[in-house]
């Protein structure tokens, strides 16, 4: 399936990128071809991210095994801590 990436933060400077199209079936997939497509570190820093599905936390979902389908947007977010 062909879904649409929207990188934030580190992730964005690691791709060159803010978004992009990809091919994949699950979000561990997408994972794989982040890295891929972009280096080891790129997707490294992804899975430290909060990743969305159409705005949904994939934690609330299947995580890493959550089915993707045609059309999906996908958004990574930095962490951030405050005091």
């Amino acid at each position: 399936m062909r879904v649409l990436a929207k990188y934030r933060g580190h992730l964005a400077a690691l791709t060159g990128m803010g978004e992009e199209s990809l091919e994949a079936a699950n979000v561990e997939g997408l994972l794989k071809s982040l890295g891929k497509n972009h280096g080891r570190e790129a997707e490294k820093a992804a899975r430290t991210m909060l990743i969305a599905l159409n705005g949904e936390s994939i934690l609330l979902l299947k995580s890493y095994k959550t089915a993707l389908k045609e059309g999906d947007v996908i958004s990574f977010f930095p962490l951030s801590a405050g005091g």
